[in-house]
């Protein structure tokens, strides 16, 4: 999806001016093409940050253990980023996971399903260094 559609569909404020870089399951860059990278996390603790790379895209697969607070960081101005989150309940599911502030659609963050197995994908974008972030399913 073009990133000014999904900030248009996620988030109230006006967008302009992205340069994205980022093709099927890659990220672009001076030295080619390379794998977004991924980082998995079981059992986080109760806080993670999760970091915008200073290029390019990235992925936190996440399983908590705990009530989670997810909180953002990073970013590079001038350059679209997007960091995408995959929560997955543990088998005994209900771990409640509070999101980050972000532009979300309609002001109002998405739920994360506490069903046991269930997972929850939300992704965010950032073209100003982290100031301003939007984030929708």
């Amino acid at each position: 999806m073009d990133p000014r559609e999904f900030a248009k569909n996620n988030a109230t404020a006006s967008t302009t001016g992205f340069t994205f870089q980022s093709g099927s399951g890659t990220s672009s860059g001076a030295a080619g093409n390379t794998p977004i990278p991924v980082k998995i996390i079981k059992n986080p603790g109760s806080v993670l940050q999760a970091a915008f790379p200073e290029q390019g895209d990235i992925t936190y697969d996440i399983t908590p253990n705990t009530p989670l607070t997810l909180s953002l960081t990073g970013g590079t101005a001038g350059i679209l980023q997007r960091l995408t989150v995959i929560l997955h309940q543990p088998d005994g599911g209900g771990i409640a996971v509070t999101l980050p502030s972000a532009h979300y659609k309609d002001g109002t963050r998405p739920d994360v399903s506490l069903q046991a197995g269930a997972t929850t994908i939300i992704s965010y974008l950032t073209d100003d260094g982290g100031k301003t972030i939007y984030g929708g399913l």
